[in-house]
């Protein structure tokens, strides 16, 4: 996988610097969604798997340039045994839309889920018995989320046992780790 990253980012030499810019702001458009690049303008360059390589590697190294968020150094590095023309152009580009990129990764962050938590309330309770047991002695607690969907607030009850709780909490602290390294 990081053979094809750094052979599609080499393949850039294939045009001349000025091509290169284009080509590298309209990658830019593809993360943004504002355009898409069709191969058919370059199949005369690179074949169908050089293209996807380069996409790939393009937009790959854009997108963590921002959300790592990586310096100077550190791109020229992922760059590699790019002639520094060419290193210099693909770093004017992110610095040129680095604002646009960034917008678009926030974007497609906020798009997983249109739902936002608003409020949350909980309670314990002992559950003395059941039909089943005449004792059980088990803590339950009652929890209530709050729910925001665009314009209406839904309510969602759960009664959850202590290994339930604990599963929650597993979930939402792997939830938690997963926004971390998304965020930007």
């Amino acid at each position: 996988m990081a053979n094809n990253k750094e052979e599609g980012l080499q393949s850039l030499k294939k045009l001349d610097v000025k091509a290169v810019t284009k080509l590298l702001h309209g990658l830019v458009d593809n993360v943004c969604k504002r355009g898409h690049l069709h191969y058919q303008d370059y199949d005369q360059t690179w074949s169908l798997e050089e293209w996807f390589d380069l996409v790939e590697a393009v937009e790959g190294l854009m997108k963590a340039a921002i959300r790592e968020p990586l310096n100077k150094d550190q791109i020229y590095q992922r760059l590699g045994s790019l002639p520094q023309e060419y290193q210099s152009v693909f770093m004017e580009v992110i610095n040129t839309r680095r604002s646009d990129i960034h917008q678009q990764l926030v974007t497609d962050t906020n798009l997983i889920s249109k739902s936002t938590l608003k409020d949350f309330d909980w309670q314990i309770k002992l559950a003395m018995a059941s039909d089943k047991l005449s004792s059980i002695q088990e803590p339950l607690l009652n929890l209530d989320l709050d729910v925001q969907n665009e314009a209406t607030t839904e309510i969602h009850s759960l009664e959850l046992t202590r290994e339930d709780l604990k599963n929650l909490i597993s979930s939402l602290e792997g939830t938690n780790r997963a926004v971390q390294q998304w965020k930007t």
